[in-house]
């Protein structure tokens, strides 16, 4: 079983929205025109996928413990899922990848995607975390954002427990990478794609 990677971003949700709200953000995400990803066949061919950005809404279920979400999903490499608090969003990359995607200089399309999957759900900055039990980071995803506990309230905790993030994903060694000795978090606020963005709109 693999360690996957997710991002926690500083959307925010009333829980009253109108159905409008959700078909904008539908619009914005197919706007984005993204590459479909791929799947092997058993023949071992790749295959790519088909198919177009849907949502869905889920009630709140306070008997169950589970918050009021809203799931965008899609054939694309990262899909948003949003909450009163905060907005996670799944990706098909492995957590290594985030330490080798400089290597691979592939960080670029990486973070524009990202980018404008975050800014179509109203969040401008990410923290990177993980599943299946990867030391420290799991805990971030599955005991405090997906039980809707505040975006900011979670940034606040992983710093206090693994101190400053890096935001140089120069500096990530994969070769050092240990799950099971997680001693560091990774933050992006999209600085230089968010002047880019600036630049353009005051260019109209």
């Amino acid at each position: 079983m693999g360690t996957d990677l997710f991002i926690l971003t500083n959307c925010k949700l009333r829980g009253n929205e109108p159905t409008d709200y959700f078909d904008d953000i539908l619009r914005k995400l197919k706007d984005l025109k993204l590459k479909r990803t791929f799947h092997t066949n058993a023949q071992g061919e790749r295959i790519q996928q088909h198919g177009d950005w849907t949502y869905r809404t889920e009630a709140a279920q306070p008997e169950n413990d589970l918050p009021f979400r809203v799931e965008f999903e899609g054939p694309f490499s990262f899909e948003p899922v949003l909450y009163t608090n905060v907005g996670v969003v799944f990706s098909s990359y492995r957590y290594s990848a985030l330490y080798k995607l400089y290597e691979l200089n592939r960080l670029d399309s990486f973070r524009k995607e990202l980018f404008g999957v975050i800014t179509c759900i109203g969040g401008t900055e990410a923290v990177y975390v993980a599943d299946n039990s990867c030391d420290k980071l799991s805990g971030y995803l599955e005991n405090m954002a997906q039980e809707n506990v505040p975006y900011e309230e979670i940034k606040s905790r992983m710093i206090g427990d693994l101190g400053e993030p890096v935001t140089d994903y120069s500096q990530l060694q994969s070769n050092l990478l240990n799950y099971r000795k997680i001693t560091e978090f990774v933050f992006d606020d999209f600085a230089n794609l968010q002047a880019n963005k600036q630049k353009n709109t005051e260019a109209f």
